[in-house]
């Protein structure tokens, strides 16, 4: 029987960029159900979706503006308002969850460095919290990526990885659409420098 051949790629060449801009994230649960990734330094990292979520916490600040200064609001927002910070993702994710009609959470996710630190806000009538969890690990780069094939962007988050088990194998062949016992795994394991030498004539 052949081989399939998966091969983990270098770490310093994995580029998670596709998993993100291919817009899967954008337009998996359609109108207002994207996944916003908010960075723990707003001012100097860009998160992702971050233009349109910087659209919902205006429009969070303004619901808060009008219930402070007295303007009638539906009451559904006018309880949310009474406690409400829209620079807050929690806030944000209960604002999401009264005016889209769907339930909205916040999950925190922290790297590998001091300061990797992201949350993001997702609708889980569309996201499963395992999908997530992948989202914010690939954000903060505690991931890996495999090439099945001679095909890049099969990508695995760090705990299943690490197992370097049956679940690893499984994983990867119902990525790749085969049988598990078809798979043959070769795990990056570093790479030499061979210095060469040639005689001066």
């Amino acid at each position: 029987m052949k081989k399939v051949i998966a091969k983990e790629v270098n770490p310093a060449h994995v580029d998670f960029s596709y998993y993100f801009d291919n817009d899967g994230l954008k337009s998996i649960g359609g109108e207002n159900c994207a996944v916003y990734i908010v960075p723990a330094d707003r001012r100097r990292n860009s998160g992702f979706n971050m233009d349109e979520y910087r659209e919902i916490e205006q429009l969070a600040q303004a619901v808060i503006d009008d219930y402070e200064d007295g303007w009638p609001i539906e009451e559904t927002l006018k309880e949310w308002a009474k406690t409400a910070d829209a620079s807050d993702t929690d806030s944000i994710a209960e604002f999401l969850t009264i005016t889209t009609g769907e339930e909205w959470a916040v999950k925190s996710f922290t790297g590998y460095s001091q300061g990797d630190y992201c949350e993001v806000v997702y609708c889980i009538n569309h996201y499963t919290p395992e999908g997530i969890t992948e989202v914010g690990n690939f954000w903060l780069g505690c991931g890996t990526e495999f090439s099945i094939d001679g095909c890049y962007g099969y990508y695995v988050i760090d705990e299943l990885r690490w197992e370097e088990g049956e679940k690893l194998r499984r994983y990867l062949a119902d990525c790749y659409g085969c049988k598990p016992d078809e798979l043959e795994i070769y795990l990056y394991d570093g790479e030499e420098t061979v210095t060469k030498y040639k005689k001066m004539d």
